[in-house]
């Protein structure tokens, strides 16, 4: 367990060497701001990280994720909006996750993002109902609803919402899961330096999954997201 928690220490830190504040300048166009808002607002999004079974009503989930999406990292509006000009080539976004079990097959989450060197913050809530709880031979399927808001970068505001259906089915260790996302974005700029439009951008995606539990309560997630932006995410926590 040591060993895991210093991997995914050393992963975090190798992606924040340099600081990357988020800020406008007068470059930015309305089309550049409505790329950014798509590639900037999946990486916000609050991914599931966690099979379609539900919780229980003892059930308790806290995790340590690390989110990785691959952004545009050449292209002219990235350049622009870190202060660096130099952007990640995967924009990391490390996030404490937490999960309550609630009775009918309930789940309730909340999770906070703080990137280290970056004006980047991040709270989000979601609720997972299980349209069937699964068993030893039928796989668990639910509902999930999910809301993020970027804290901290005062020249644009930019909020998430998706819905997403998952399912899954344990096999001793291994819970596999998938599922399909609708997600939306929704960023206003906040900069004196431009005067663009509102964005607004729905959008769809796929998501797969794989929790491993090597050990009585450890977790260990793996799980890829590929739409418009593909995202990847680790996930090492406790559940039970």
């Amino acid at each position: 367990m040591k060993k895991l928690i210093l991997i995914f220490a050393l992963l975090i830190n190798s992606n924040f060497a340099l600081a990357q504040e988020i800020e406008f300048t007068d470059a930015i166009s309305q089309d550049m701001f409505v790329d950014f808002s798509k590639e900037f607002g999946t990486a916000l999004l609050f991914s599931p990280m966690a099979p379609a079974e539900p919780l229980g009503v003892l059930g308790f989930d806290v995790s340590l994720d690390m989110m990785f999406t691959d952004i545009s990292d050449t292209a002219e509006f990235w350049i622009n909006m870190v202060d660096d000009s130099d952007p990640f080539s995967y924009l990391p976004t490390p996030r404490l996750h937490i999960q309550k079990g609630l009775p009918f097959g309930i789940d309730i989450g909340a999770m906070y993002t703080a990137v280290p060197n970056t004006n980047i913050k991040l709270i989000g809530i979601e609720a997972k109902y299980a349209l069937l709880e699964g068993s030893m031979f039928t796989p668990a399927l639910s509902v999930r609803a999910s809301y993020t808001q970027l804290q901290g970068v005062d020249d644009v505001d930019i909020s998430t919402q998706s819905l997403d259906m998952l399912v899954s089915k344990g096999f001793l260790m291994f819970t596999p899961y998938g599922g399909v996302s609708l997600t939306r974005i929704s960023s206003s700029e906040n900069s004196n330096l431009v005067d663009l439009e509102d964005v607004s951008e729905t959008g769809y995606r796929a998501l797969a999954g794989l929790q491993f539990s090597p050990f009585p309560l450890l977790v260990i997630n793996g799980e890829v997201s590929i739409g418009e932006v593909p995202q990847f995410g680790l996930k090492i926590g406790f559940r039970f």
